[in-house]
């Protein structure tokens, strides 16, 4: 009867829900922790807070890693 499963219209209403709560900081925070803990990838990040938000986020991810850290504290010791 219906061309389009429920399953992809219960999804699609999800994820336009999750865009316009996207705006809440809190809500914003919740899905950067997600993207820092690898529970979504990139591609779902940008799809729910934007290209220039999500590109903010991976660029903090990539600086919060271990080796970054190590470097800035070395850094930091030998100044």
């Amino acid at each position: 009867m219906f061309e389009t499963d429920r399953t992809d219209i219960l999804i699609s209403a999800l994820r336009d829900y999750l865009r316009d709560a996207a705006h809440s900081d809190e809500v914003k925070q919740e899905i950067a922790e997600a993207f820092y803990d690898d529970d979504i990838a990139f591609e779902e990040l940008k799809d729910l807070v934007g290209h220039e938000e999500a590109a903010n986020f991976r660029l903090l991810k990539e600086q919060l890693t271990d080796e970054f850290v190590d470097e800035v504290a070395e850094e930091l010791a030998d100044s």
